[in-house]
């Protein structure tokens, strides 16, 4: 256990060194028994190891992190820190660029429907143009079949009161003067 032990504290202790030496300016760190509410941007871990003449106790300092994402609770202003800006403008240049992308993807959208509505409205006049188009040649033939009926109704009224007229004169072989005058009226003259 005793191998295991500072093996590990080993490990520690080289990992925590590099970045203590990059966290320096930041992040306080000590290597002495303070405890975490002295140094707020530290942890309170310690890792101890049994080595020679005594324990070895180190606190490993680890950056504070604020919500925005950034170390330190700093935006950016540090001199190590210029990677971080051109990664955040270039976020920002792609988020503008998917936005931008999308407002215009938005207004190609809003055109089509745009167009389509107009087309639409465009097809619906039409078709009502037709429509009453439709209705009055419908009007038309209606009006032309209820004339038609009425001629040969008044044709067929006609020729009833033809008839009724005609009916008055009987030809016989005896005749008195009056039958002779109707027939000669029936004969010169049209129907009343």
């Amino acid at each position: 256990m005793n191998k295991i032990g500072l093996l590990t504290t080993l490990i520690a202790l080289a990992i925590a060194l590099p970045m203590e030496a990059s966290a320096k300016g930041r992040v306080r760190s000590s290597h002495s028994h303070a405890s975490p509410e002295a140094h707020p941007h530290a942890t309170g871990e310690t890792h101890t190891a049994e080595g020679g003449s005594g324990i070895i106790r180190s606190a490993i300092a680890r950056p504070h992190r604020s919500q925005d994402g950034t170390a330190g609770g700093e935006s950016g202003a540090q001199p190590g820190s210029t990677a971080t800006s051109e990664e955040d403008a270039n976020l920002r240049r792609i988020r503008e660029e998917k936005a931008a992308a999308r407002a215009k993807r938005d207004a190609e959208i809003l055109a089509a429907r745009k167009l389509q509505q107009e087309a639409d409205a465009e097809k619906r006049r039409e078709q009502a143009e037709q429509a009453a188009l439709n209705a009055s040649e419908a009007e038309k033939r209606k009006a032309a079949e209820t004339r038609a009926k009425n001629r040969e109704l008044a044709q067929l009224e006609r020729q009833q009161r033809q008839a009724a007229w005609e009916a008055r004169c009987q030809i016989k072989p005896v005749m008195t003067d009056a039958e002779i005058a109707t027939c000669k009226e029936v004969w010169t003259t049209a129907a009343r």
